[in-house]
């Protein structure tokens, strides 16, 4: 019920905005990610994807926990602490890879928990196409596999099914220089870390898996019952490898939380006292938050939640853009850019407008795709919020530039949005390339 409130009640998320975005353009692969959330989008749409996902996460779950204790009892605990991790309700209610990644990562620990190898390989196979990290549960398995010396022929079977699901993906990257695991690799592992990073991405955890959760994600990864090493090691590999990116470069709050999931699993197993304390401040962080969503009673110089779940709907002026601008003509704008690929993306789906980026911004899918066409003598709009202002490389293609006109995102009488809007008009015809030489232009008898 919280979900589906917070979901509806909510601006879609820019992140959710980009990845709707590629569900415009199916392919089998993108600059950021594998297709699958592209793919999911385009099938259910954005609340039933993040929603239909979040809830079959939980009823995963509690497969695995029902199996692991045989008790019905321990898998309402699990799925039950589930619910309440933080970073599981933010993919349950808006869209992004997380949320068919988490969705498929369960099934397939459930799979191999049963030694279901043709199962667990489809499942697999589909965590891949949600995001390149769920290699982590195949690493995880290999650890179980040395330690009790012990690779079942099927599970060979497994590896190759889900391989198979990840070529498209593999031949896509090919065709277009490597650009999504480069990215990946480059954005987790090639920046400017160290301790303070490292110490963002510990408080990260507190935040996103939950305050005692956290805690008993170690205590329960490192000591918890020998024959849940597997499900241990599913916590472990991946809190310890986005640890060390985070000493190489600043991690995302939202890259563990898979880990959580095995160890809600694990937790149904210690005592009621630390199960409680695991779930009520998991619910207090969730219900602090939700409740902060639509009672802001808090007021801060920039309330991040505010600003990234209200008043982007303010963007749906720009496909009437006259309103803003008097003197132009209906149908003269062809184009929104941006210098941002977010804001461009919710541009995009709240203006239904083509869109794009420009000026130096962080390479996109939108530098992958052919920019929108504009004709000689159309016009285009430059957006922004505290961004950049338009590039050169953009405005020197055109005639002149209006000043801009301010528009505001507001909610509940909070200013969170202050759009600026630029008119670009009449765009130059394209450079005439220069003649060959006469004697170029003959043709040799």
């Amino acid at each position: 019920m919280v979900r589906t409130v917070v979901a509806l009640g909510t601006d879609v998320y820019f992140d959710t905005a980009y990845y709707w975005q590629w569900s415009q353009r199916l392919d089998w692969g993108y600059y950021d990610h594998p297709p699958l959330i592209a793919w999911l989008l385009a099938l259910l749409g954005i609340h039933a994807t993040a929603l239909l996902c979040g809830a079959g996460t939980i009823a995963a779950v509690w497969g695995l926990a029902r199996d692991v204790y045989q008790s019905r009892e321990a898998a309402w605990r699990a799925s039950a602490l589930w619910s309440v991790v933080p970073g599981g309700m933010v993919a349950g209610i808006w869209a992004t890879p997380d949320s068919p990644l988490l969705l498929f990562w369960t099934l397939a620990l459930w799979a191999l928990w049963r030694e279901r190898w043709l199962w667990a390989g489809m499942a697999s196979g589909l965590a891949l196409l949600a995001k390149f990290p769920a290699v982590l549960l195949g690493i995880a398995f290999l650890i179980t596999a040395l330690r009790s010396r012990r690779l079942p022929w099927g599970a060979w079977g497994t590896g190759v099914i889900a391989a198979v699901f990840l070529v498209p993906v593999l031949l896509w990257n090919a065709r277009h220089d490597w650009v999504g695991i480069l990215f990946q690799l480059k954005h987790g592992l090639d920046g400017q870390g160290g301790w303070r990073t490292l110490g963002d991405f510990v408080v990260g955890q507190f935040a996103f898996g939950g305050p005692v959760l956290a805690i008993l994600a170690l205590v329960y990864a490192v000591r918890g019952p020998r024959e849940h090493f597997f499900l241990r090691m599913a916590a472990l590999v991946p809190l310890l490898f986005f640890g060390y990116a985070a000493s190489r470069a600043r991690s995302e709050v939202n890259w563990t939380t898979m880990a959580y999931l095995s160890v809600c699993v694990g937790v149904a197993g210690m005592s009621r006292l630390w199960q409680r304390a695991a779930a009520f401040s998991g619910l207090a962080v969730v219900l602090g938050v939700s409740i902060h969503l639509f009672f802001p009673l808090m007021s801060v110089k920039r309330d991040t939640t505010l600003w990234r779940t209200h008043g982007w709907d303010v963007l749906s002026v720009l496909a009437t853009p006259e309103k803003l601008f008097p003197e132009m003509k209906p149908g003269s704008v062809v184009a929104v850019f941006s210098g941002n690929y977010q804001l461009a993306s919710l541009v995009a789906l709240h203006a239904g407008v083509p869109v794009g980026t420009a000026g130096p911004v962080r390479f996109s899918q939108y530098d992958v795709w052919p920019e929108p066409p504009i004709p000689p003598g159309k016009d285009v709009l430059w957006v922004e919020e505290d961004g950049p202002f338009a590039p050169s490389a953009l405005t020197d293609r055109f005639e002149t530039m209006e000043e801009p006109v301010e528009l505001v995102g507001m909610y509940k009488g909070r200013r969170l949005h202050p759009f600026r809007v630029w008119w670009v008009r009449n765009a130059k015809p394209p450079p005439t390339p220069p003649e060959a030489p006469d004697g170029m232009n003959q043709s040799h008898r």
